[in-house]
C-alpha cells in the first residue's frame, strides 16, 4: 500500500471511528426528538403549557379502550434550559377503563394538582380529556433566559417499576412540581429515559422538544 491509499484508508477509518464515538454518545440523541410548537403562559409566577397528543391513541389502542381491558397513559415533562440543564420536572399517570354494564369510560387522573375521576361516553371524549394539557403549570420562579420543554408520552407502558415511580413521586409534589433542587436525582434518570431509545417500550411512545420560549 503506497502513501496516498494509506493515508486515505487512514482517513476513512478516521470517520468510522467518529461515527461510532457519535452514535454511541449519551447525547447523540438528545437533540433530534421531534419538534411540537407548544402554548406557553406565564401566570403567578408559573409556566402553563397547552399542547395535544392525542396521536398517541393508535387505531389499536382506541380499539381497546373499548374491550373492558385497562389503558394507562403516563406524561413526562422536564423544562430544560439552554444549557441543557433540567431546571423542573412534571407527571400525569391516567387510568382508562370501559364499565361494560354502565357502557361508560372510568377516567382516573392523577398528577401534582391532584387525583380527580370522570365518566365519560364515547373514546373521542376520551382521547379529548386525555390527550391534551390545556394551560398546565408545569415549573414555577424560572429566572430570565431561554427554555424549553422535552416531553415523554406513552401509552400501556411495560416498566412497572417506571410508572410506580412516577406515582410517587406524584404523591410527593412540591408546590405543584419538583425544580432541580427538590428532585435532582429523578432529573438524571428522566434524561436517560428520554435519550434512551431501549428503556421506552410500550403500545405507542411520542418523544418530543418544543419550541424555544423565554418567559
Amino acid at each position: 500500500m503506497n502513501g496516498t491509499a494509506g493515508k486515505m484508508m487512514q482517513g476513512i477509518m478516521t470517520c468510522v471511528l467518529l461515527a461510532i464515538c457519535t452514535l454511541f454518545s449519551p447525547n447523540a440523541h438528545a437533540d433530534d426528538a421531534p419538534r411540537r410548537n407548544v402554548g406557553y403562559e406565564l401566570k403567578g409566577g408559573r409556566l402553563n403549557v397547552t399542547f395535544g397528543y392525542r396521536d398517541v391513541f393508535t387505531p389499536k389502542i382506541r380499539e381497546k379502550l373499548k374491550s373492558g381491558l385497562a389503558t394507562r397513559l403516563v406524561v413526562q415533562i422536564a423544562v430544560e434550559d439552554e444549557k441543557g440543564k433540567q431546571v423542573s420536572f412534571w407527571a400525569r399517570t391516567v387510568h382508562v377503563v370501559y364499565d361494560l354494564w354502565e357502557e361508560q369510560f372510568v377516567i382516573t387522573l392523577k398528577d401534582p394538582a391532584g387525583k380527580r375521576a370522570t365518566r365519560l361516553k364515547t373514546v373521542n371524549e376520551v382521547t379529548q380529556a386525555t390527550g391534551v394539557l390545556w394551560r398546565t403549570p408545569v415549573a414555577s420562579g424560572l429566572p430570565p433566559g431561554n427554555y424549553r420543554i422535552k416531553a415523554v408520552i406513552e401509552a400501556n407502558p411495560v416498566s412497572e417499576k417506571m410508572v410506580r415511580n412516577i406515582q410517587r413521586w406524584i404523591s410527593k409534589p412540591s408546590g405543584g412540581f419538583r425544580d432541580a433542587g427538590s428532585g435532582s436525582s429523578y432529573f438524571g434518570s428522566f434524561v436517560g429515559y428520554f435519550v434512551d431509545r431501549n428503556i421506552a417500550r410500550a403500545e405507542k411512545t411520542i418523544r418530543f422538544v418544543s419550541q424555544w420560549f423565554e418567559p
